[in-house]
């Protein structure tokens, strides 16, 4: 039988080459290894002229499906947070 040992290193976050962008579209697209998602600022009227719009892509990220479910449980937990308060 194995112990598991209990890992008390520290996580610590960099933000030094990142930059933000606001979002409020997103798309979610899957293959069998990846989920895929594409941001953007929101819909545009077509600058062409030629009517319609246009949803212009500002970020893409690809995940693993693990990771996406990471970052799924993520968000609920986040947004069960913020309705209790």
């Amino acid at each position: 039988m194995s112990e598991k040992k209990n890992d008390t290193r520290q996580l610590r976050v960099k933000y030094d080459e990142s930059k933000a962008a606001y979002a409020s579209q997103a798309l979610v697209q899957a293959t069998a290894e990846d989920v895929i998602i594409d941001f953007s600022s929101g819909i545009l009227q077509d600058p062409s002229g030629q009517g319609g719009a246009v949803m212009p892509i500002h970020t893409r990220i690809a995940m693993s499906h693990a990771g996406a479910q990471r970052l799924f449980s993520a968000l609920k937990q986040t947004f069960q947070k913020s309705k209790q308060a």
